[in-house]
């Protein structure tokens, strides 16, 4: 009976052994499993936070291209704004200076007569170098065209076209300039002096 106690107390001790071990065993094995699906949750969840945090900025950086583009036509109107009130007060000066005179309201003396030369003078400058501008087109025109029918230069119809519209555009061009400067409204002489 004495062998069948020690038996069973060895026989305890190493069924509570092996429990013990395969509990442990089995504890290891779970807890390592546990511990790698903690992990690839992890992983997971950075990868997640990564993707959103790249679609975020994607928006942030498209956000910026739309504001830079609002900014940069902004500044285009502003500077054409800008530039138009300029233009405008820059015409408004010369229809100003252009009807100054010197001789208006002086009295009637010899230095007053030059007054009135210079008045002149410079009166009909403007309209004397619009219509020499003018004409030295027209005849820079006519002696292109008569030196090419002498000289029988051959030009294709394409550059002989192109001279052409090329001389016309700036004779138009010159014209209207001209004309639209002599026939626009000038400030009246109350407007000058509140002015």
């Amino acid at each position: 009976m004495a062998d069948a106690g020690l038996f069973d107390i060895i026989g305890s001790s190493l069924l509570g052994i092996g429990t013990g071990g395969i509990a442990t065993i089995a504890q290891n094995i779970f807890g390592g499993i546990s511990g790698w699906i903690t992990e690839w949750q992890k992983r997971k969840t950075i990868e997640l936070q990564h993707k959103q945090e790249m679609v975020m900025a994607d928006k942030q950086i498209e956000v910026m291209r739309v504001e830079g583009e609002v900014a940069v036509q902004q500044a285009r109107e502003e500077r054409a704004m800008t530039e138009t009130i300029i233009d405008g007060q820059n015409y408004q000066q010369s229809l100003l200076h252009d009807s100054a005179t010197y001789s208006r309201g002086k009295e009637k003396t010899w230095a007053d007569f030059l007054l009135v030369v210079a008045d002149f003078v410079r009166g009909i400058t403007r309209p004397t170098m619009t219509v020499f501008l003018c004409w030295i087109t027209w005849s820079t025109y006519q002696h292109f065209t008569g030196y090419l029918a002498e000289s029988n230069v051959l030009v294709s119809s394409d550059t002989a076209n192109e001279m052409v519209r090329y001389i016309v555009m700036n004779t138009v061009f010159m014209s209207s300039s001209a004309v639209g400067w002599w026939f626009s409204s000038r400030p009246s002489n109350k407007a000058k002096a509140a002015a």
